[in-house]
């Protein structure tokens, strides 16, 4: 069947036209897991679905006994579902060549799944990897479930609160994916409990403030963006709360390098007389185009100069978090004085 779309494999689910085999991998987790959910309900749901289900941790299985059991015949006649999360095929050539070679001849009665959750299989530089798939695709189907971008996103939850008999406008929706992060699954949850509150009604920017829960990366742009502005009191009070939520140092310190690269970037783009987006056709801003938006309101206030030296202050205090035993939230407070002073154009040194 080859290497195929969310549609096709929507339609081989929809008209049971299933392959023998598939490889699921990408970097949308929840698309993933919902498909291979998807498989399973159609092919072994019911009465026998324990016995006719196998489930395989990648990890601490051996190919040849996953393909054991994949040689099982279905009880009753239904579907033999072998479902393999994760296995390592970059690890062994025995085992990509294992695989390949059961791959020209699944039994009729067996559908293979090899998907992939916490391991992210490098088809672009691992020959293991490549091959692998290849031989999915060529023998079964291969899907790879990217990130959906922006106004895909915009299209899903404007469709999502529309079931719920909830109005959701395409401003509001980008303004959510700006709050709550391009996670689908957290949009969906958002969603519902969005439209449940809004009763049939429309669901306000007000509503979305008040009920949903921000993702770390919009409590750093609330960081960056007051920093840019020099209000200490507002990046203070964002500093103490990620602390409050236990957030990772060193992921906190990602976040804010994040905004300050975004808006370096933004900067060289507006300079050459190009508009804040084309960025994103150099690097991959799919699903997250509202960092950009970010970016360019943030940026306008500060120099090319100050962009630099506050990415230097930045790298020093990464320095510090991953090679001292000083205290974590000092080293951020310190970063945070000495950005706020740059942003106002103080010597500090």
């Amino acid at each position: 069947m080859g290497r195929i779309s969310e549609k096709e494999l929507k339609n081989q689910i929809k008209n049971e036209e299933f392959s023998r085999a598939y490889f699921i991998y990408g970097d949308e987790s929840y698309l993933k897991e919902f498909y291979v959910g998807k498989l399973q309900k159609k092919l072994v749901s019911g009465t026998f679905e324990d016995f006719n289900l196998h489930r395989f941790d990648g990890k601490q299985e051996s190919v040849g006994d996953i393909l054991k059991d994949a040689d099982l015949l279905p009880m009753m006649g239904g579907c033999n579902l072998i479902s393999a999360c994760d296995y390592p095929f970059d690890k062994s050539d025995k085992d990509c060549k294992e695989i390949k070679e059961y791959l020209k001849d699944v039994p009729d009665t067996t559908v293979l799944v090899f998907w992939y959750n916490s391991v992210k299989p490098d088809i672009k530089k691992s020959a293991r990897w490549k091959g692998v798939e290849a031989a999915f695709a060529k023998y079964g189907s291969s899907i790879e479930f990217c990130r959906k971008s922006e106004s895909e996103l915009i299209k899903m939850l404007i469709s999502g609160c529309k079931k719920r008999e909830a109005v959701l406008s395409p401003k509001n929706a980008a303004y959510l994916i700006s709050v709550s992060g391009n996670d689908i699954k957290t949009l969906l949850n958002e969603v519902i409990k969005l439209s449940a509150y809004a009763d049939g009604g429309e669901i306000t920017k007000e509503d979305i403030d008040s009920l949903a829960v921000k993702c770390l990366q919009a409590r750093i742009y609330d960081l960056s963006n007051a920093v840019v502005k020099g209000n200490y009191d507002k990046a203070y009070t964002v500093l103490d709360s990620l602390f409050a939520a236990k957030e990772d140092p060193v992921k906190v310190l990602s976040a804010i390098s994040g905004c300050f690269v975004d808006m370096y970037r933004v900067k060289c783009a507006k300079t050459a007389g190009k508009p804040f987006d084309d960025v994103g056709a150099h690097f991959n801003y799919k699903g997250r185009e509202f960092a950009l938006k970010n970016a360019s309101r943030d940026c306008s206030s500060l120099s090319f100069k100050q962009l630099r030296k506050s990415l230097d202050v930045i790298m020093d205090a990464d320095n510090g978090l991953k090679s001292t035993s000083a205290d974590e939230r000092l080293i951020l407070e310190e970063m945070l004085v000495k950005l706020l002073l740059i942003s106002k154009e103080v010597q500090y040194d």
